[in-house]
């Protein structure tokens, strides 16, 4: 959690918050979904515990995410979320395999 953001959330459970999370997803989609174009996600800090190492991680959250948008999405990049600036990590093509 970063110094000048106040969080309210539960470290112990599943939960995924903006400013607690270690990593940010956000799914490049081909069209438009009403108000939101591009979703975000944020990782469960469970996982962010579970998993050490941001690759493993993002792959994971990848699994699970994928799902939901059924392949309407072009690219997906990752960012790390606890950093100054929100650096980008790495990305996901639409056709890269798990």
């Amino acid at each position: 959690m970063s110094a000048n953001k106040l969080c309210k959330c539960t470290r112990k459970t599943r939960n995924a918050c903006g400013n607690c999370s270690r990593l940010r997803m956000v799914f490049l989609m081909d069209f438009e979904l009403g108000n939101i174009q591009n979703p975000v996600y944020y990782s469960f800090q469970a996982e962010d515990r579970k998993y050490k190492d941001e690759r493993v991680l993002a792959r994971q959250m990848l699994s699970r995410l994928s799902k939901l948008h059924r392949g309407r999405y072009h690219k997906i990049e990752v960012f790390d979320n606890q950093a100054s600036g929100k650096p980008k990590l790495f990305e996901f093509k639409k056709n890269e395999t798990l």
